[in-house]
């Protein structure tokens, strides 16, 4: 059985490329805390099978997936999966793709990049060459990334984010949509904005 951890919009957006990827419809179930939704979720957490069973994490908010992830990891042994990524991505040469990490349709990953665990890349995306990004962040969909940036851990980027080349985002840092990100970004901080200006 394949588990989804979360019901929102990025779990279902997993659970259509679990299909497209060629995993049975009827072998994926969600996990969630709503118990008005999934009255059955405490007997799911309980009866998993270590050995067998995998489960994705499919929310956005960084701490949240941070904390559920090493809940899960002590229950089960395949949480740390293979990445999923869609076939109609594209990926250039010498890319280093961590574990669980999610690359939707129609992305453009270039040359030497980057990418650690659990990362969640939204469609439509560019990646130019030699970026690297940090664990658990979250790319929006239709972001660009110039050459040469760096995503630390922790962040998510809002839809339609553009980042200038050589720029660093420090860890812990949300970008709201549409950003025009052209300089650094200091850690634990949002930024908003064209060009993009730091707001708290």
């Amino acid at each position: 059985m394949i588990y989804i951890y979360g019901s929102g919009g990025r779990g279902k957006l997993i659970k259509e490329l679990l299909i497209r990827l060629g995993n049975a419809k009827k072998e994926i179930m969600f996990v969630d805390d709503k118990k008005k939704k999934f009255k059955r979720t405490n007997y799911l957490i309980k009866r998993f099978n270590r050995k067998k069973d995998q489960l994705f994490i499919g929310i956005a908010d960084p701490k949240l997936q941070i904390k559920k992830y090493f809940y899960f990891k002590k229950k089960l042994k395949n949480i740390d999966n293979h990445a999923l990524i869609d076939p109609r991505a594209v990926l250039k040469s010498n890319n280093k793709i961590g574990k669980n990490v999610i690359i939707l349709e129609n992305t453009s990953i270039g040359p030497n990049v980057v990418i650690m665990k659990n990362v969640f890349i939204g469609s439509r995306s560019i990646i130019n060459h030699d970026c690297k990004i940090g664990s658990f962040s979250t790319i929006g969909h239709g972001t660009n990334l110039a050459g040469s940036v760096k995503i630390n851990n922790n962040c998510v980027l809002g839809i339609s984010t553009t980042i200038k080349q050589n720029i660093n985002v420090g860890s812990n840092v949300i970008i709201g949509s549409a950003s025009n990100v052209i300089k650094n970004c200091l850690p634990n901080s949002k930024y908003v904005g064209n060009p993009c200006r730091k707001i708290s």
